[in-house]
């Protein structure tokens, strides 16, 4: 499919004489790269590293991901290499040795929300946020498998904020954008690619950039990224966002070899990833700091914990058959019973944060009780807070593919009871063996619908 001509011509006006590298470059096959869960097993024979993020890597092809037990495993993300680099940036700009409050503020699907909660320790809390309904249960089934406990997954408006002013020490905005970065991956977005789509899109982006950056504390780093080239969506932007707000351009360090160009316009920095230089998508980046003190007084409004209650003492016997006692936690559970869990060291951050944010999922969910018993929630497979010695179930590849699509599974059924399945020390999810049968709990809504 032939560019569109208006297009050509401003990447021409903006490439000059690089533009033929540049035409030509996304008549190549895009590449893969996936990267990995520094929680999870990590073992693999992958030698082609991205420069800008120690955990990713380059694939040969596109493999069918859904027939890999270890992506529903959550052990790795399929994630476009050039994106990657918002952790490298945050990395630089940072301390991550120290508890963080980090806004990832139009999150779907969550490829930069589990590569900065990699980077999060668990005093830290990651707030998640998708406006789009159902983009965010994409987002919340890609962060369970991930299976942190310190996130807070929200459905809301970015104006729905309000009372978090000045709260975070990190807002990152990738911004809906008009997608020229993606032209050699989603044909789709250079069939709706126009003029007039690039202005609506900086439209919409300025209004949630006149939100983001009041959510900053002082001396915190707002970013900004969108997968794409002009300068509309890009550096005006930036620049816009420098005349209006009492922030401060932040300079990266790139190595030589990663072919980033740094681009600017008057006090606005940015980085532009092209396809020609990088081995990786069109892609845009700017950090800023914040520099204005945000005094606010949260208005009084009606926590969403006024509806949970900790859980009673004599149900955390049952809970630990399961969950490690050496972990530091507090349990929550909802009117009809389903257990939650998150460091307790974030409680009052989470009761703040629900006061704004309704629209919520707390941590990592545990389970329901049922008599004296904890029937375990997907969630809890998928972290890591589960007791090392519980016992396992290992199945072959086969088997685990079986058990993915929630076929039947022949098992011995001499050790009856609940069993974490795995897959090569992965967990997959969770199964009752039956003296004649295995009871299959992996999510129905999750399993492989296609031939394995």
């Amino acid at each position: 499919m032939p560019l569109p001509a208006a297009f050509v011509a401003q990447m021409q006006d903006l490439l000059q004489d690089d533009y033929a590298d540049f035409e030509n470059a996304l008549q190549q096959a895009a590449p893969v790269s996936i990267r990995y869960n520094p929680r999870k097993n990590t073992s693999h024979s992958l030698e082609k590293k991205v420069l800008w993020n120690p955990q990713a890597y380059y694939l040969e092809g596109r493999p069918v991901f859904t027939l890999d037990p270890h992506f529903h495993a959550g052990v790795y993300y399929v994630q476009e290499a050039s994106s990657m680099f918002v952790a490298e940036a945050a990395n630089q700009l940072l301390d991550f040795d120290r508890p963080l409050k980090v806004l990832d503020l139009c999150a779907a699907p969550g490829g930069k929300s589990t590569a900065l909660l990699s980077l999060l320790n668990e005093e830290s809390i990651l707030v998640s946020n998708e406006v789009i309904k159902s983009r965010y249960h994409i987002l919340r089934e890609n962060l369970t498998k991930w299976g942190n406990s310190n996130v807070f997954v929200t459905n809301h408006d970015p104006k729905d904020f309000e009372g978090l002013e000045g709260f975070f020490d990190l807002v990152l905005v990738d911004a809906p954008c008009s997608g020229e970065g993606l032209f050699r991956k989603d044909a789709r977005a250079m069939q709706e690619w126009s003029p007039e789509a690039v202005q609506h899109c900086s439209a919409r982006q300025r209004r949630i950039l006149s939100i983001a950056p009041k959510l900053v504390k002082k001396d915190g780093i707002l970013m900004y990224c969108t997968c794409t080239y002009n300068t509309t969506e890009n550096m005006d932007n930036v620049h816009w966002l420098l005349e209006t707000n009492d922030l401060a351009p932040e300079q990266l360090i790139l190595a030589e070899d990663w072919k980033i160009r740094e681009v600017r316009k008057e006090k606005a920095v940015g980085y532009q990833f092209f396809p020609h230089l990088v081995k990786g998508e069109g892609f845009f980046i700017a950090c800023l700091k914040q520099k204005e003190d945000f005094f606010h007084t949260p208005k009084k409004k009606k926590s969403t914990f006024a509806h949970l209650q900790k859980v009673p003492k004599k149900q955390l016997e049952a809970i630990h058959l399961f969950v490690r006692k050496d972990l530091s936690l507090d349990f929550f559970q909802t009117e009809k019973g389903r257990i939650f869990a998150f460091p307790a060291s974030l409680t009052s951050t989470f009761i703040h944060l629900s006061a704004s944010l309704k629209k919520s999922a707390y941590g990592a969910e545990i389970g329901i009780i049922k008599g004296k018993s904890l029937v375990p929630a997907h969630a809890l497979a998928m972290s890591h807070l589960i007791t090392p010695d519980f016992p396992k179930l290992a199945l072959d590849k086969q088997q685990a593919l079986q058990f993915l699509k929630k076929l039947p599974v022949e098992v011995d059924g001499s050790k009856e009871g609940w069993h974490l399945v795995t897959y090569e020390n992965s967990a997959l999810g969770w199964a009752k063996v039956l003296k004649r049968r295995m009871n299959n709990y992996y999510p129905k809504e999750w399993r492989i619908r296609m031939e394995i």
